[in-house]
Formats: structure tokens, sequence, C-alpha cells
């Protein structure tokens, strides 16, 4: 590896082991790292962390950018305002259920991403995030409680302060590993670049979590995972402390009114 190469890389490792330095400035030279080494797959990698996931496939998104949060409702009811009531999501409108789960991915770049965390854990607040076409889903579950004096004014998820700081968290261990395994792979100081399969066994192990270290050329994300809510019983509690299960049956001429359930992607409220 030459000097210039070398001293980028080093600088990364600088980086990564400075807690209190942003994220982004590591990414960035990944992206010249990769680009330099001819990685797409490395320069893909750090320009999604560093602009977001918006409209990636949830399958191509880290398993550590999803994380598990309540999803929860503000309504206006018979006495004042509810705020924060924890729904399950067999709760929602049909439409909606095979779509919005407790499992959120965390879709914004790194720089949003800190940014929140950081407000979330100055205010003592949770971050809310909404999702897709959220006013339209509210508009039909108020149609389907039918009653005036309890009204949804937001569904969101409430996503905490330590799940926030565990992504980024993640996402500095994985530069880690990172470095860590380019080190293993390249130790002497006149070693050429990397090679792009030294590249891509090395974020094998460091975002796939592919421990094995086996040498292959073309790396392959090692299974993923995945987390269920446990299913409720039949009859839900009503959402403010009414019996019955009013919110679940879908009028068939309100159903176009959100579209499909595969169109719902979380935004930042």
């Amino acid at each position: 590896m030459n000097r210039r190469e070398r001293t980028l890389l080093a600088q990364i490792e600088q980086d990564v082991l400075d807690d209190g330095k942003p994220l982004a400035g590591a990414l960035r030279k990944c992206v010249m790292l990769g680009g330099h080494a001819n990685s797409a797959a490395l320069c893909d990698w750090a320009q999604r962390e560093l602009r977001g996931y918006d409209g990636v496939d949830l399958a191509d998104i880290p398993s550590y950018r999803v994380v598990v949060a309540p999803l929860k409702v503000d309504a206006a009811v018979m006495n004042g305002f509810v705020t924060g009531q924890q729904v399950s999501p067999r709760q929602l409108p049909d439409i909606a259920r095979d779509a919005i789960s407790n499992e959120l991915p965390l879709r914004m770049g790194i720089g949003e991403l800190e940014a929140a965390a950081r407000r979330v854990s100055e205010s003592g607040d949770v971050l809310k995030l909404q999702p897709g076409q959220a006013a339209d889903l509210v508009r039909l579950m108020n149609h389907e409680i039918g009653n005036p004096r309890q009204h949804i004014t937001e569904l969101y998820w409430a996503v905490a302060a330590p799940a926030l700081m565990g992504v980024l968290d993640q996402v500095r261990t994985a530069l880690a590993d990172l470095v860590g395994e380019l080190r293993v792979a390249m130790p002497s100081d006149d070693d050429p670049l990397p090679t792009p399969e030294q590249i891509g066994q090395a974020m094998n192990v460091a975002v796939h979590g592919n421990r094995s270290r086996v040498v292959v050329t073309n790396a392959q994300a090692s299974g993923e995972s995945s987390a269920s809510v446990a299913p409720a019983a039949d009859e839900e509690p009503g959402l403010f402390g009414t019996t019955g299960r009013r919110i679940g049956a879908v009028a068939v001429g309100l159903a176009t009114v959100i579209g499909t359930g595969a169109a719902l992607w979380p935004l930042i409220k």
C-alpha cells in the first residue's frame, strides 16, 4: 500500500477510535478508499450510510439498522387528551397489518441519525417516526372507531435514545471491524492497495456479521435477522379503555385510501 492510501486507512482508524467524532468523516474516507481500491461494494455501503436508505428494499438494509420500537397513538378524548397510548399492530386496519409492525428500519443518513440521537438524549423525549401516508391511515382508524368522542390525532413509532445510540455504536463497530480485517489482510506497509476481494471479505465480517473469515471472491451476506411480535388474542381491548374490538375490519369502499401496505415507509416526524 502506498503512503497516501496507508495514511487514509490510518485516518479512518483514528476517526473510529475517537468516540466523540462524528461518523460522517470516517465514512467519506471509506468512499475514497473504495474508489482507490476499485471496490464498488465499499463505496456503496459508505454512501448509503451517509445518504440514508430511502427507497432501498428492507432485505438490503443492514440488520443493525432495524430496531424494535412500540407503536403509539395520540388522541383527543372526552375528558382531554391521551398521549403515547401504545397499540398493537393487530389493532391496525387489515390493510396495514402486513406492512406495519414493531420492527422499524432507521433509514436516515448517519448525520441525521446522530443529530436525532443527540436531540432525544438531551430532551429525554423519544423520536417520533410516522408510517408513510399516516394521515390517511389515521382517518381510516377514526372511521372504524366510529366514536366522535375518541379521535386519534397521530400514529407513530416511539424510538428511544438507547435504540438510536445502539445503531450508531453498531456503525462505529462495523468501521472498526473493517479496518481490523484490512490490517489482517495487509500486514505489511509494502502491500499494494487492497483488492476488491480483500475488501469484500472484510465487509463480509464487518457489515454482514460473517466471522468465519473464509476468503471468497464474491462475499455474500450470511443470514438475515428477524423478529416477530407474539400474536394477540382475537379480542383486543379498545384503545382508550373501552371494551370490544373496534379497529380491524376495513370497509371495502375505504380500502383504496392508503393503498397497499407495501407502500408504507417511515418518515421522520
